[in-house]
């Protein structure tokens, strides 16, 4: 984790904000390189996280049991820490009218037009993407709205300013990205 910023007092200051905001979304062990470089006087700020490998997306099969009855696919959810998300899927999938809970742990889905074997409850690295944008957003100076995305597999890849960013800004992002990433 490194902050680059002409003003050391500066750079410690966002050092702290950037530690104390990945310790509160838990994200300090997620992250396996970050590199933030801030320069108040053009005005531009520059993010750049390498995220560590997640684990395996969750399936309906992996939270609960299912089985076909008269139609209708009675769902008995075995790990409670995802009925949320079950119940996510299952309305993105079919619609709210056609799911029925008779009981916290048990639903019903009346009109089955998916494969529930392969139906996604959980993606653990959009979570984790989202998270990880979430914390940066914070970190980021307020008022710095014009942004520039160059995410791309495991590497978050921010750039903004408060004005429209100059061309001449893409070597330093380009240098930051090529850092970060180990190149």
């Amino acid at each position: 984790m490194f902050v680059e910023c002409y003003d050391e007092v500066g750079a410690q200051v966002y050092d702290t904000l950037l530690r104390t905001t990945l310790q509160d979304l838990k994200l300090a062990r997620a992250i396996q390189d970050i590199k933030i470089y801030i320069d108040p006087r053009v005005p531009i700020f520059i993010a750049v996280a390498k995220l560590e490998k997640t684990s395996e997306s969750i399936y309906l099969p992996d939270v609960s049991k299912y089985k076909f009855e008269d139609g209708i696919l009675k769902i008995n959810v075995t790990n409670e820490d995802y009925i949320p998300d079950i119940l996510k899927a299952l309305w993105a999938a079919v619609g709210r009218h056609n799911v029925n809970q008779p009981d916290r742990y048990k639903m019903e889905v009346s009109d089955v037009s998916f494969d529930p074997d392969n139906l996604l409850v959980h993606n653990t690295a959009r979570e984790l993407k989202s998270k990880v944008y979430d914390a940066i957003f914070r970190v980021m100076p307020e008022g710095f709205r014009m942004t520039r995305n160059s995410s791309k597999g495991n590497m978050i890849c921010i750039m903004s300013s408060d004005e429209i960013i100059d061309e001449k800004y893409n070597e330093k992002f380009e240098e930051v990205i090529r850092e970060v990433r180990g190149d």
